[in-house]
């Protein structure tokens, strides 16, 4: 049944639980059903075990030594059984003997041999061969309940002792079983968003394979069309370099012959546009770069001579004090140094161009940090969230492609840093982007 639109979402159920509890109730069910045929056996026997000696007792009576003309007296003492009562008659059912919790009544009818049920007794009626002499031998049903009641008791206890026990054995089984399953859940959880690499199959049980099979297969699938997408990315990045360079030549050779003061202007514009043209095929290089995966490796990696080596390459902000860099003599993290140059890279060209042409631009490095600060008006403190998502950009008028942070937010996962983002810094202004390793 499919949830109707805008419904909550149902609470998750967890296997394990459910397992336990379907388990421990078949077991209940299982129990019980052997208990209630171990009753019913119980006192099938114990109904033919108690007749026979009924019918014992019955047909000892017949050989006591009585006479005819005795009074039918009750004997003094104690009977060997207190809840059998014994009656013997003679032929025409006077009563000879009796036992002393026998009445002067027959307890059944002397015409019916056998054993049977009468009222609230058992009885059984004997007699011998000539038919001069009939005993009756009866005891309260009553009796038999109570020795059926006790049997029951004693088969049922135990069984409902063990139950507790049966459920924390199979608590633990189910616990132990599962536990099989964490290292499978810790890989996953330990993996990097670019890895797709198939899960391994050894110690997992024949029940899950098919499972895992069935994930690394999506797993190679998305990996193929990734890796299809990426390629496509670089290689259209790449084939528009060339052109784009060849009409950018273009462009510059027709503004500097262009003599009118209009197509001249129009000339210029075209090559401020093939500029922008031209540096986001460059980025689309680097974003096919990161998102290859390009960031996972690890090397050792100084942060103080990166940023030395990265701020040189923007020759036109370094001699005129724009761009300063901050650094201790070795700061030492485990990175790739080809991914964090993009990144700070990245950082230092986004402070350039939107922290205003008055602004200054800061890069220090400390240990297991490096950051980028500018001095310039910053961005909103609640618009800061979202300037790492694909295409977005700040208040700033200068252009951009909107593919900068969240590239550097890509590779800063990727090495097992985090990217920090503030504004303002000082004074209501500045904005600063921070990596911060969480294992220098």
């Amino acid at each position: 049944m499919k949830p109707e639109p805008g419904a909550p979402p149902s609470p998750p159920w967890r296997l394990e639980q459910r397992l336990r509890r379907q388990l421990l109730l078949a077991l209940a069910v299982l129990w019980l059903v052997g208990a209630v045929t171990a009753l019913v056996g119980q006192q099938h026997e114990l109904h033919d075990v108690l007749d026979d000696a009924l019918e014992d007792t019955a047909e000892r009576a017949l050989s006591l030594p009585l006479r005819s003309d005795a009074a039918p007296e009750a004997p003094q003492g104690d009977d060997d059984d207190e809840h059998a009562r014994l009656q013997i008659f003679d032929r025409d059912g006077r009563l000879l003997w009796r036992s002393a919790e026998a009445p002067l009544t027959p307890l059944a009818d002397l015409r019916r041999k056998g054993t049977r049920s009468e009222g609230d007794w058992r009885v059984s009626v004997q007699r011998r061969d000539d038919g001069s002499r009939q005993a009756v031998a009866a005891e309260p049903l009553e009796v038999r309940h109570e020795a059926l009641g006790q049997a029951a008791l004693w088969l049922l206890t135990p069984l409902l002792a063990l139950l507790p026990l049966a459920a924390l054995l199979v608590h633990l089984v189910l616990r132990r079983g599962f536990r099989r399953l964490e290292p499978l859940r810790a890989g996953l959880a330990r993996r990097e968003g670019a890895d797709l690499s198939p899960l391994p199959l050894d110690g997992l049980p024949g029940e899950l394979r098919p499972l895992v099979e069935t994930l690394n297969a999506l797993l190679a699938r998305v990996s193929a069309l990734l890796q299809a997408e990426r390629q496509f990315a670089a290689a259209g990045a790449h084939e528009l370099r060339t052109p784009l360079a060849a009409a950018r030549a273009q462009a510059q050779r027709l503004a500097q012959e262009a003599r009118d003061a209009g197509l001249t202007e129009r000339a210029d514009a075209l090559v401020r546009q093939l500029d922008r043209l031209a540096a986001l095929a460059s980025r689309l290089l680097q974003i096919a770069r990161v998102e290859s995966g390009v960031a996972l490796k690890r090397e050792p990696v100084d942060l103080a001579q990166l940023a030395t080596l990265v701020a040189d390459e923007f020759p036109e902000a370094r001699p005129g004090g724009r761009l300063r860099v901050e650094a201790g003599p070795v700061v030492i993290v485990a990175a790739d140094t080809d991914a964090l140059g993009i990144a700070l890279r990245n950082l230092i060209d986004n402070a350039l161009k939107h922290g205003g042409p008055a602004a200054q631009v800061t890069v220090q490095a400390g240990p297991g940090t490096i950051s980028v600060r500018d001095d310039g008006p910053g961005v909103p403190p609640d618009s800061l969230t979202r300037l790492v998502r694909p295409f977005e950009r700040g208040t700033s008028a200068a252009e951009g492609s909107g593919l900068g942070l969240a590239m550097v937010e890509t590779i800063a996962r990727q090495s097992g840093a985090q990217l920090e983002l503030r504004s303002p810094v000082a004074g209501g202004h500045g904005f600063e982007a921070t990596l911060r390793f969480a294992d220098p």
